[in-house]
């Protein structure tokens, strides 16, 4: 008898134990974007600076914050060349400006080119 009542109190307090409130925590997580604030393409072929998808390096940025500095560099390095042809443009403004940043490239890239082809392996 003095078993189970004893059994029965141990019971009973382990519920009133577990049935009281607790405070719950709870965890709040910030949804952090990542941000680039980068984008250099390195090639030794003249057709891969021809045929650059310029929307996808639009597409690249359009989560950045509109102030946040970028910068676009690409480099053209010919070793198979005479004279071992080697150069490289840069861009860099915010993000806001971006556009303008697609169309100094777009310029620069056009006059590399123009230059690089003349050193390239005939």
């Amino acid at each position: 008898m003095m078993k189970k009542l004893f059994t029965l109190l141990i019971l009973l307090v382990s519920l009133i134990t577990n049935a009281q409130e607790e405070d719950t925590k709870v965890a709040y997580f910030k949804n952090e974007v990542s941000k680039i604030t980068s984008l250099k393409m390195t090639t030794n072929s003249i057709k891969d600076l021809e045929t650059i998808n310029w929307k996808d390096v639009k597409s690249i940025f359009e989560d950045n914050n509109p102030e946040e500095k970028i910068e676009l560099s690409f480099e053209l390095d010919l070793k198979e060349s005479k004279n071992k042809f080697k150069s490289s443009i840069s861009v860099v403004g915010e993000t806001k400006k971006l556009d303008s940043l697609i169309l100094k490239s777009k310029k620069y890239l056009k006059a590399l080119i123009k230059i690089s082809k003349n050193y390239e392996k005939k």
